[in-house]
């Protein structure tokens, strides 16, 4: 017979006082949970891609990683209408207060450090034939990949940035206390932040993923990995509410698009297929003269590049793709494209006309489960480059040139990584 499942996440247990808020008396409920970071952080303090010196994991940070998550859980709740959304959002989670409206959170969090951790730097400078070069450091050759802000760099052997670190093994402990009233939206936030977001930057590649280790001292038993999906389900079910979301914000659905892989020994592994089929879906090429010289690229995008800008080294004169758009901005931008032969144009980047940075749709992270993890693909809902205001630009130089990321259903039969599939997302999904 098959074990019975884990049991599910803690309830908010309604650990009660009164607070008079308003001139009225109101139930507070006041909880203590225990987490760990299953991946290491990244950044997190007050100056971007870096620890905080003080304080690792800050309050407002949680605050308003809650804060995200509760208009991903909720924010369908009221017919499309934006207005009505962010009211109910400043209500809960407070906004700019003035004398004659005062809008401070009625969510309150105290965070306590149990682990700082320690610091890892994922790359690090070796001299190579009496050459300076930057390598992976153990156990991050596939993770690099997703490392990359925090790669060395060098100029004729000097060293023009110093490798960054991240911080593993960090353990804290959330007081959070809300009225009562809106138990139902801070219970969505927080199971949504524990099973699809994490701490510090880069959580939608893995950084910072969260476990939750306790309630009220009471210890959360983990599921079975062949159980993760059916609990993800049924929290969908619980949590996220089932209408309209405003135009542009990024949300779940009872019916969201994910995918779930292993289980593996532990999150590092899951962590690392993720990003291993990540980064050989997004650099798939052609064969090349030899194993440690792959050939061309075998997404349209270089060719594109070279086509709008009439530059080209001699040996990819011939385009390979009659496509001319750039489909992996589907991914989430900017993406900055890198040629390093000479003729080949230098410095492009592709961005949003009038949002520079449009944050990734797809999020990987790893789930803690019995036996050890389980990957996690998942595909958030409105949001992407078909609903960014302006569409895309490609940046060369001086120049601007108007580009899409939209394929017809002929053009994603030419690109082979795609399968036939124009929505690049679900292909790699289907990659997993």
């Amino acid at each position: 017979m098959r074990k019975p499942p884990g049991s599910p996440p803690p309830e908010v247990r309604a650990d009660l006082s009164r607070r008079r808020v308003g001139g009225d008396f109101v139930d507070l409920v006041t909880q203590r949970r225990k987490y760990r970071l299953i991946t290491p952080l990244f950044g997190g303090g007050v100056e971007p891609g870096t620890a905080d010196p003080v304080t690792t994991v800050r309050g407002p940070e949680v605050r308003g990683q809650l804060r995200f998550w509760w208009r991903a859980c909720k924010g369908g709740g009221f017919n499309g209408d934006l207005g009505q959304m962010k009211e109910m959002e400043d209500e809960i989670w407070g906004a700019a207060s003035t004398p004659r409206r005062p809008l401070p959170s009625k969510v309150q969090v105290q965070v306590e450090i149990d682990s700082e951790g320690r610091d890892e730097q994922p790359f690090q400078i070796t001299t190579r034939k009496g050459k300076q070069v930057v390598v992976p450091s153990s156990g991050w050759t596939e993770l690099s990949y997703v490392a990359f802000p925090l790669r060395p760099e060098l100029n004729r052997g000097v060293v023009t940035k110093p490798p960054g670190s991240v911080r593993s093994n960090v353990c804290f402990t959330l007081t959070i206390t809300f009225p009562k009233q809106y138990q139902e939206h801070v219970e969505a936030a927080l199971w949504a932040w524990e099973t699809f977001g994490g701490i510090g930057a880069r959580t939608r590649r893995g950084f910072g993923a969260l476990q939750l280790m306790s309630v009220d001292g009471m210890g959360r038993e983990l599921p079975e990995g062949s159980r993760v999906e059916d609990s993800i389900r049924s929290g969908l079910r619980k949590h996220v509410a089932t209408g309209a979301w405003p135009t542009g914000v990024p949300h779940l659905s009872h019916n969201v698009r994910l995918k779930l892989v292993g289980p593996f020994s532990d999150p590092w592994n899951a962590w690392e297929y993720l990003i291993q089929k990540l980064r050989e879906f997004r650099q798939s090429r052609y064969p090349g003269s030899a194993p440690s010289r792959p050939g061309r690229s075998q997404w349209p995008e270089p060719d594109t590049i070279r086509n709008l800008t009439g530059m080209s080294s001699s040996k990819h004169a011939r385009p390979l793709s009659p496509v001319r758009k750039f489909p992996r901005g589907q991914f989430g931008l900017p993406i900055v494209f890198h040629f390093k032969d000479p003729g080949d144009p230098r410095g492009t980047r592709l961005e949003g006309e009038e949002y520079e940075r449009l944050a990734s749709p797809l999020i990987l992270r790893p789930l803690a489960c019995r036996e050890g993890a389980i990957g996690l693909a998942l595909i958030l809902e409105g949001t992407g480059v078909d609903v960014m205001p302006g569409g895309l630009v490609l940046k060369h130089d001086s120049r601007e040139y108007r580009v899409a990321a939209t394929l017809t259903p002929a053009e994603a039969k030419s690109i082979p990584p795609l399968g036939g599939k124009t929505d690049v997302l679900e292909a790699f999904l289907g990659t997993l």
